[in-house]
């Protein structure tokens, strides 16, 4: 998961100054549930009639690298604890709006999505380029897993098949299209394709996220459940089974970020990229040797006033709470009041129910920072059969 910041000079100064001296702060009282359900109410206000979300207030794209799927979670989060009607339609309506995004006509990429869509209708795909030499992603592997995930969720919320049997043959392709295409010969799943520049070709690149194998997993257990197909069983069988101790770090006592094609492991943190998997992997996986170490990595990186930072530089991000709550909610741990009430003092707007994605007060308001924060104050669990 690749998430964007923006960090001026007078931040890392503030920065380096509050790992230096952690500056106390008056005990906040916070009513999380209020504070998540804001924060649900916030992603409605943001989607449209068709059901489309933009990555974040103003911007031109939307669901680029699954961000969109991430605040639609958050609405399943906020439906599962008020029984709002208004937050299952907003999930309902994405979607809806999602598959009709889907590749269902040509052979090649069916159940596939581009990496990128515009905001204005028609929608149409945004050329994304990650990196040098490359002029566009599609075929990503967790926003193929994450429709069906999310079909899922509407159904366990509502006891009803409505959705997932109008869309059964959108998800069962959106897996069929990454068991074939993404799957490398270990069962874990390759990112994405990129085109190429130099060709104008699409190739594949054989990068193994950690934090993407358990969005794979989501995706096709909650098909097995579904569908009944035992190709997806199987798949989420050895995702759960293996992830957790092939993506670990012995000697860094952490989730790495992810897996070269020859199997090393790559130990970059990358950012935030990295942090993501140490509480996202045990909010998907639960209680295991990997996930309880991980954990205990982020509560290193706890300061006095609750933020996380865990690396040079860290400009103490709303994810990182978000996923070291996850993280303790699944684990059984204690819950992280500290970390959670710095969340609702220094990054949650209550102006308009937005999360910032640092304490920078200039920081984007991302969708997906959004849903993972409702999920967080909510105590969401991933609501699959173990």
């Amino acid at each position: 998961m690749k998430v964007k910041s923006l960090i001026c000079a007078f931040a890392l100064t503030c920065l380096a100054f509050s790992q230096m001296a952690p500056i106390a702060s008056e005990p906040l009282v916070v009513d999380y549930t209020a504070t998540g359900l804001k924060v649900a109410s916030y992603l409605l206000k943001q989607q449209n009639a068709d059901g489309m979300i933009p990555d974040e207030p103003g911007s031109q794209i939307v669901n680029e690298d699954s961000n969109m799927e991430y605040a639609l979670i958050g609405l399943a989060a906020a439906y599962r604890q008020s029984h709002n009607v208004h937050y299952l339609k907003g999930l309902e309506r994405g979607i809806t709006w999602l598959a009709a995004r889907e590749e269902m006509t040509d052979p090649a990429w069916r159940g596939s999505w581009m990496y990128a869509y515009f905001t204005t209708s028609p929608y149409p795909p945004v050329p994304v380029s990650p990196d040098v030499g490359i002029t566009d992603v599609r075929g990503v592997d967790s926003t193929s897993a994450l429709f069906v995930y999310l079909l899922y969720l509407d159904k366990k919320l509502t006891g009803t098949d409505t959705l997932s049997s109008l869309y059964e043959p959108n998800a069962r392709a959106s897996l069929n299209f990454i068991l074939a295409h993404n799957r490398s010969a270990d069962g874990f799943f390759d990112s994405s394709w990129q085109k190429w520049e130099s060709d104008g070709q699409w190739h594949l690149w054989t990068f193994r996220y950690s934090a993407d194998q358990a969005d794979d997993y989501l995706g096709m257990q909650a098909g097995w459940i579904l569908y009944g197909d035992s190709r997806y069983s199987q798949s989420a069988k050895l995702l759960k089974s293996q992830t957790p101790v092939r993506f670990f770090s012995t000697r860094l006592r952490r989730y790495v970020l992810g897996m070269d094609e020859d199997g090393t492991l790559n130990p970059d943190l990358d950012g935030f990229d990295g942090v993501f998997s140490q509480g996202y992997l045990p909010w998907v996986f639960g209680a295991n040797i990997g996930n309880a170490s991980s954990y205990q990595w982020l509560t290193r990186c706890v300061r006095a006033s609750g933020a996380l930072i865990c690396f040079q530089g860290d400009p103490q991000y709303s994810l990182s709470v978000d996923i070291y709550t996850l993280a303790a909610s699944s684990l059984n741990r204690p819950r992280p009041v500290t970390s959670l009430n710095w969340l609702a003092k220094t990054t949650f707007d209550p102006l308009d129910g937005g999360v910032r994605d640092t304490r920078d007060i200039t920081s984007e308001k991302y969708s997906n920072v959004a849903g993972f924060t409702v999920m967080a104050f909510l105590g969401f669990p991933n609501l699959l059969t173990p």
